[in-house]
């Protein structure tokens, strides 16, 4: 590992608080769904992907799909840490009439596709891995998928796709964080067995603590050099809202942001995993 357990928690936790810092500045987000893969975001960005540096692209780099897109906030204080802009940059782009130019630039070198519509991204990540096997091109395609983006059918036809082909070049992580809009996924229509679903696709699968740095960085690392041909699922078990004691297992908090009295509440809740992480 480039960097230890400890160093990587912190950076996840600096994640967490750059994103609180722009988000409540512009007023909207998706806090709970960015806050719960942030360790995962860390240690992809920071150990396994060989992404393409800022303002190159590249068709020998690895390639990220961000399928569940409401997650997708947290990568922007992680691209910030890397360079892709500056500070000045970033708070200009996020903000009611902000210039969002340098923003779509890295879209691009930072990761391939973030979904709009659920369900979309698993579809877009099979044929990134299809194009690589067909042109015998040795980079891996990572997508990030949601539990509740699973109720989609769209998703288990490109499992079912990949699968077959088998694409082994295909990583796919699923934050399994048991919460959808509204509710809990197993009382809105039960997901479980949930690894079955996905070996039933002839698909490798194993199940992680997705806050627990270790264990994250082991899964991904077997994934990217594992020799099984078939594609691979990592579910990552997560807390929606992580770090923020008050909004874990709380429905309805899906497009959550804090203001007010809240904002200092949630920085409060922040210190005291900063002072864990050291």
């Amino acid at each position: 590992m480039k960097y230890g357990i400890k160093e990587l928690e912190y950076k996840a936790y600096q994640y967490r608080k750059r994103f609180l810092e722009l988000f409540t500045r512009l007023g909207f987000g998706h806090l709970t769904s960015a806050f719960s893969w942030a360790e995962i975001a860390t240690v992809l960005y920071h150990e396994i992907l060989d992404f393409a540096p800022s303002g190159q692209e590249n068709i020998m780099f690895d390639k990220m799909v961000v399928s569940k897109g409401h997650g997708a906030g947290i990568l922007f204080p992680i691209f910030e840490d890397f360079g892709f802009f500056t500070k000045e940059e970033m708070e200009g782009a996020l903000q009611i009439g902000g210039s969002s130019k340098k923003i779509k630039q890295i879209y691009y070198p930072g990761f391939d596709f973030y979904g709009g519509s659920l369900g979309i991204g698993l579809g877009v990540a099979c044929g990134l891995a299809k194009g690589a096997k067909l042109q015998s091109n040795p980079w891996k395609v990572y997508c990030l998928v949601g539990d509740a983006e699973c109720y989609e059918g769209s998703i288990w036809e490109a499992a079912q796709f990949a699968g077959h082909q088998p694409l082994d070049n295909l990583i796919v992580i699923v934050d399994r964080n048991h919460l959808g809009c509204s509710d809990f996924t197993e009382h809105m229509l039960k997901l479980e067995p949930f690894v079955d679903k996905w070996i039933s696709h002839n698909w490798n699968c194993q199940v992680i603590d997705g806050h627990d740095i270790k264990q994250i960085y082991q899964a991904l690392m077997q994934a990217k050099h594992g020799q099984n041909s078939c594609p691979h699922c990592i579910i990552a078990n997560t807390k929606k809202g992580q770090g923020l004691n008050y909004l874990i297992d709380q429905p309805l908090m899906h497009g959550y942001v804090p203001s007010g009295r809240d904002i200092e509440r949630a920085y409060r809740c922040l210190i005291g995993i900063a002072e864990e992480c050291t």
